[in-house]
């Protein structure tokens, strides 16, 4: 292309979605425009475009980037009246997914390979990795809270702080434990009552934020598994991490899910079109799982599992994640 392409970002206001929208386009370097999409009515991605309240006109953009089930819709939409607009969506669109020109996504979102998907280890950050403070520092607890099918109950926060403790005891070392604005009360209590000093607990919403500061300070860093995001923060921080596996409930509602996504999307069986047809048009959706993102960066030596061995840290992994988006990208929009 003679000038260099025009984007719009399609965003319903998540700040992690719009983020990592944001930071391809900065690293792509081309001039970009945030659409923020409202929508009327309950959220049903099949009738994204007769909810959408202020609808999309031209001049077309050479490129729409989006995220989520309904912008994915209207970023077909826009391809339908502009069909030179190649449209790119980040994590997993409503629709099959050849649909899209380009979908950047990550193993959680269980989506079949196809010629037009690339699988990226972690969602795209445009944070630069942090230079790793040496020394032994405490082990740092970031908590986070239930997050479907993790739970993360008075229970479970029993188990969790009586285990980090003896992580820390066992290395000679303090717990520096932060948690996070969706931690339960039931689990901040049993928090509250366990950890005490010499070990240290900061209560997010309550004083000085000390996420970022535990993450720096620390020797490593253990991760409740709710959380993909504070996994990439932990990873940034250039720590040793590991993730902690909170208990889950796998109910009927998301077995069955799983076992109608496996069989028809992705490992088709007869007889399973119509259900399929209802997971691409967004009608039904099933739940990311977390836990096979985790298990591709166990894989990639990028960190543990709680109790096992866990890797040094990868300095300027991140960064590739980010290089394979882009050179994706290039290649898709140096094409004729």
């Amino acid at each position: 292309m003679a000038a260099d392409p025009a984007i719009w970002i399609l965003s319903r206001g998540r700040k992690g979605d719009l983020d990592q929208m944001l930071a391809l386009a900065k690293a792509m370097g081309w001039p970009h425009e945030v659409k923020t999409l409202r929508f009327a009515g309950p959220d049903i991605p099949v009738l994204s475009n007769l909810l959408l309240k202020e609808k999309m006109s031209p001049p077309w953009p050479d490129l729409v980037l989006c995220a989520e089930a309904s912008p994915s819709v209207i970023a077909r939409g826009i391809k339908r009246l502009s069909p030179g607009t190649r449209i790119v969506c980040l994590g997993r669109p409503a629709g099959a997914p050849g649909n899209f020109d380009l979908i950047l996504t990550t193993a959680q979102y269980r989506i079949p390979a196809a010629a037009n998907l690339v699988e990226l280890s972690m969602p795209l950050t445009g944070v630069a990795e942090a230079s790793a403070r040496k020394g032994a520092g405490p082990v740092a607890l970031a908590v986070g809270g239930p997050a479907f099918p993790d739970l993360l109950d008075a229970a479970a926060a029993e188990r969790l702080a009586a285990d980090a403790l003896a992580h820390a005891a066992k290395r000679g070392q303090v717990l520096d434990v932060v948690t996070s604005p969706r931690t339960p009360p039931g689990a901040i209590a049993v928090l509250e009552r366990s950890i005490v000093a010499p070990h240290r607990l900061t209560l997010s919403g309550h004083g000085t934020n000390h996420y970022k500061d535990a993450l720096a300070e620390a020797s490593e860093i253990i991760v409740t598994s709710d959380s993909v995001s504070m996994v990439a923060d932990a990873l940034a921080s250039g720590k040793p991490v590991s993730i902690y596996p909170l208990p889950q409930a796998l109910n009927a509602k998301w077995k069955l899910g799983s076992w109608l996504y496996r069989n028809s999307v992705e490992a088709p069986q007869a007889l399973m079109g119509p259900v399929r047809w209802l997971f691409n048009a967004g009608v039904i959706e099933v739940a990311p799982d977390r836990r096979k993102l985790f298990a591709r960066l166990v894989a990639e030596g990028r960190i543990g599992w709680f109790g096992e061995a866990v890797p040094p840290p990868q300095p300027g992994a991140a960064r590739r994640d980010l290089e394979i988006a882009v050179k994706s990208l290039r290649e898709l929009m140096s094409r004729p």
